[in-house]
C-alpha cells in the first residue's frame, strides 16, 4: 500500500523523469552523504506489468523477515549468486541466502505475469526482444548479471516495459554501517521508481528507515510511502522530512535540467568511470589495504583522510588502466612513476595490484621503511631536465604534486611518444614561479585547471577531466592519453613545448618586472646552447625538503597572548549571561560574551596587528582554533568556549588536569566550574602529572 506524503508541481514528461530518476539511482551518494555508492547485484526487466502492489508487499515482507524462515539450498550452476562475485564480496552466508530469496521472487513474479503472453524477455537485449513475438519458458527467463546497466533508455522509450534491481548500498564508515541490500523497482506503466531495504529498528543503517517510491501523475511529481496494511506514517518522523524536504526537491529540480530526448546532463563525479565498478572496486580496496593502514598508522597525518584518498584515487587508476588494456587489447598492466610520492601509499595500493611503479619525493617518511620490498620509493629531486625522464614507464602521476604540476605533461611527452600522464592539480605553479590567473570571470581554480590542460594541448595530448571521489576540495583530475599528432611529427611538437616554456617564463618575468618596478632582462643565454642536464626553465625552484612549520605554533609568546586578549576584550563588550551546569543539579549564570563574524573580528584586530599572521597558514582562523579551549566558531561566527564538567567532556583521562583553565585566570567572573569539575587545573597545585 502506497501512502501519498507529498506533490511538487512539475510539467515535464516520462522522459524527463526518468532522467532525474537515474542521477538519484546512480548517484544517491549526491544526497546520502553516508553512503558511497551501490552495486547491482541482479536486474531483471520484461515488456508485463509485474510490478503491482502484491510484488512489493512481497519484496518488502522479504526484506523484513529473517532468512531462516524461507531458506534453501542455493543454487549452483550458471545462476549461482556465489558466483557473482560472491554477491559483491559479501561473506555473510544469511545474507547471500537473502539475495538468492530475492532473486527467486524476481524470477518466480516475472515468468508468472509472462505466462499469457509471447511478447516477453528478460535478456539483457531488452531493447531488441520488446517487439519480437518469441515464446516464453521459465528457461528464458535469465537475470542479468554483476555489471550490467539499468536499461534507462528502454524505460524512457517504452512504456511497457517494468525492471527490478536487487542492489547492494555501500556505507562510507564500514565501521559504523553495513551494507545494506536494497531493491529498486522502476515500473514504466505507472511510470514510478520505488526503493525498498530492510528496516530493522535497533540496526544502524546509512538508509532512511521507510521504503518509498516517487510517481510521474498529471500535474507533478508524487512521494509516497510503501508500508503495510494498517501502517501509519507520521509527517513528523525525521525519515520523511528527509525525504520530503531534501530528495523530492531535487528529483524535480534533475527533471527540469533533463533534455527531451531524456539524456541526463552530466553532474558529479566520476564521470568517465562506470560508478558500479568503482564502488565495487572500492569497497574491496577500502577493505585490503584502508582498514589495516589506519589500525597501524604511523606518520602524525590524520590517517582518515590520507588512507582513503589514496584508496579511491587508486580505484581510479586500476579502472582506468584496466578499461586501456581492454581498449587496446593488452594484458600487460601498465607501469608508472609517482612524481611527489609523499606517504607512498599510492605507490603500495598499485603495486599491490599488479602494477609495478616508482615513487620518488623530496623527504623520506617513517611510513616507508613499513612497506614490502616490491614498494619502490626514492628520495630525491625531480627538476625538469632531460636527466629527468621516464621512458621505461608507461604512465606520469601527479597526485597533488605543486610546482611539478605544469612539467606533468611537458616531461611526459618529451620521455616517449607513448608515455602518458595523471595529475590532481592543487597548489597554483606555473613552470618557473607561482601561478598568476587569466581569466577574472572564473574561480583561481578553475583559472589554473583550464592553463594545465592548455599546457597538455601544448604537449600533443587529448585532454580529459574528470571530478574525483576523495576528501579534498581540490579533487579534479586530468588525464593526457592520446596524442593528437602522429610519431613522425614530434620533432616539431618538441619545438612548439620549447617554445611555449620560453614564452611563458618571459611573460611572468615581465609581470614581476612591471609589479617591482624594475626593468625586464632577458635572461636567455643567446646561444641557445643546452646540455642535457640544464634545465628547461632556470628561474625553476624545487620545493625544501623540510618545509617550515605554518600552523600559528610559532608564534612568539607576547605576539600571541596580545592578539588573544584582544580578541577575547571585543567579545566581552557586551554582556551575554547563560546558565553553566557545574553539578550536584546546580548551576550559575556566566558572561559568554558577543557573537562576532569572524571577518568582522578582523577588521576590529586591525590590518597591524594581523601583520605576524600574515605568513602563517589559516591567519587568525586557524590560531582560533588551535585554542578550542577558549573559543568556539560556528558558521563562521566568533565566540567564547562554555565550560564543560568533566563527565560531559570527551578528552581522554590522561590529558585531564594536565594544563591551566584560562577562564580561571583571565575571565573577569574566573571559570564558572568547580575546580573538581573543570578538566582544566585552577592553580598550580591542581596540576595532575600521574593518573
Amino acid at each position: 500500500m502506497e501512502i501519498a506524503i507529498e506533490e511538487s508541481p512539475f510539467s515535464g514528461n516520462r522522459e524527463h523523469f526518468w532522467g532525474a530518476v537515474q542521477i538519484y539511482t546512480e548517484k544517491s551518494h549526491i544526497l546520502n552523504r553516508k553512503i558511497c555508492g551501490s552495486s547491482n547485484i541482479a536486474i531483471g526487466f520484461c515488456s508485463e506489468d509485474f510490478y503491482n502492489d502484491n510484488i512489493t508487499s512481497e519484496f518488502v515482507d522479504r526484506l523484513s523477515q529473517d532468512v531462516k524462515s524461507y531458506e534453501r539450498p542455493l543454487e549452483t550452476g550458471a545462476n549461482n549468486i556465489q558466483s557473482n562475485s560472491q554477491a559483491l564480496f559479501s561473506n555473510d552466508h544469511q545474507e547471500l541466502q537473502q539475495i538468492e530469496c530475492l532473486r527467486r521472487l524476481l524470477k518466480r513474479e516475472a515468468t508468472f505475469h509472462q505466462t499469457n503472453t509471447k511478447n516477453c524477455s528478460l535478456q539483457t537485449q531488452a531493447a531488441d526482444n520488446l517487439d519480437k513475438d518469441e515464446p516464453c519458458s521459465e528457461s528464458d527467463v535469465t537475470l542479468v548479471r554483476n555489471g550490467t546497466s539499468i536499461p534507462w533508455q528502454e524505460l524512457s522509450s517504452h512504456k511497457k516495459i517494468a525492471v527490478a534491481v536487487i542492489r547492494k548500498i555501500h556505507p562510507k564508515q564500514l565501521q559504523k554501517f553495513a551494507p545494506q541490500l536494497e531493491v529498486v523497482l522502476l515500473d514504466g506503466w505507472k511510470t514510478s521508481a520505488s526503493y525498498i531495504t530492510r528496516l530493522v529498528a535497533q540496526a544502524t543503517t546509512a538508509l532512511p528507515r521507510i521504503n518509498y517510491s516517487f510517481q510521474l501523475s498529471n500535474s507533478g511529481i508524487l512521494l509516497t510511502a510503501v508500508v503495510g496494511e494498517g501502517c501509519e506514517v507520521k509527517s513528523s518522523d525525521s525519515n520523511v522530512l528527509w525525504l520530503k524536504n531534501n530528495v523530492l526537491p531535487k528529483i524535480v529540480k534533475w527533471a527540469t535540467e533533463v533534455e527531451d530526448d531524456g539524456m541526463k546532463p552530466e553532474r558529479g563525479s566520476l564521470t568517465l568511470m562506470n560508478v558500479q565498478e568503482y564502488n565495487e572496486l572500492y569497497q574491496n580496496l577500502k577493505v585490503k589495504y584502508g582498514q589495516p593502514l589506519v589500525e597501524n598508522w604511523p606518520e602524525n597525518t590524520d590517517p582518515q583522510k590520507f588512507v582513503f584518498e589514496d584508496v579511491a584515487i587508486a580505484t581510479y587508476l586500476i579502472l582506468l588502466w584496466r578499461k586501456e588494456r581492454e581498449v587496446k587489447g593488452i594484458t600487460d598492466y601498465q607501469t608508472f612513476v609517482d612524481l611527489g610520492c609523499g606517504n607512498g601509499l599510492l605507490v603500495y595500493i598499485l603495486s599491490g595490484e599488479g602494477h609495478k611503479g616508482l615513487g620518488i619525493d623530496l623527504k623520506k617518511r617513517s611510513i616507508w621503511d613499513t612497506f614490502p620490498e616490491r614498494v619502490v620509493l626514492q628520495e630525491g629531486v625531480v627538476e625538469p631536465s632531460c636527466k629527468n625522464l621516464f621512458p621505461d614507464y608507461d604512465w606520469l602521476i601527479g597526485n597533488h604534486s605543486d610546482e611539478l604540476t605544469p612539467w606533468l605533461p611537458v616531461i611526459a611527452a618529451k620521455s616517449k611518444y607513448t608515455t602518458r600522464f595523471f595529475v590532481i592539480p592543487c597548489c597554483a605553479h606555473d613552470f618557473d614561479c607561482k601561478y598568476k590567473r587569466q581569466h577574472a570571470g572564473i574561480s583561481q581554480y578553475a583559472d589554473y585547471i583550464q592553463y594545465i590542460k592548455e599546457v597538455g594541448l601544448v604537449c600533443g595530448f587529448h585532454m580529459s577531466q574528470d571530478k574525483l571521489r576523495i576528501p579534498s576540495t581540490k579533487r579534479v583530475c586530468l588525464i593526457g592519453q592520446e596524442r593528437t599528432y602522429s610519431f613522425d611529427d614530434s620533432p616539431r611538437v618538441m619545438r612548439g613545448i620549447d617554445e611555449f616554456i620560453q614564452n611563458r617564463n618571459e611573460f611572468n618575468a615581465k609581470a614581476a618586472a612591471f609589479e617591482n618596478g624594475t626593468r625586464f632582462v632577458n635572461n636567455v643565454d643567446e646561444s641557445g646552447k643546452r646540455t642535457a642536464d640544464s634545465l628547461w626553465s632556470t628561474n625553476f625552484k624545487a620545493r625544501e625538503a623540510v618545509q617550515p612549520v605554518r600552523n600559528c605554533t610559532r608564534l612568539k609568546d607576547d605576539v600571541k597572548h596580545d592578539l588573544l586578549a584582544t580578541i577575547v576584550d571585543i567579545l566581552l563588550e557586551k554582556k551575554h549571561l547563560v546558565e553553566v551546569d557545574v553539578g550536584c543539579q546546580k548551576s550559575v549564570y556566566w558572561d559568554k560574551g558577543r557573537s562576532i563574524n569572524l571577518g568582522d573580528l578582523a577588521k576590529r584586530i586591525g590590518p597591524e596587528r594581523l601583520l605576524s599572521l600574515k605568513k602563517e597558514c589559516g591567519g587568525l582562523q586557524t590560531l582560533l582554533r588551535n585554542h578550542r579551549h577558549m573559543f568556539s566558531i560556528l558558521q563562521g561566527e566568533v565566540s567564547l568556549q562554555i565550560p564543560v564538567t568533566e563527565w560531559k567532556a570527551s578528552v581522554p583521562k590522561d590529558r585531564i588536569k594536565t594544563k591551566q583553565c584560562w577562564f580561571h585566570h583571565n575571565h573577569y567572573q574566573n571559570c564558572p566550574l568547580p575546580s573538581s569539575a573543570c578538566i582544566y587545573a585552577h592553580g598550580e597545585d591542581d596540576i595532575r602529572t600521574n593518573l
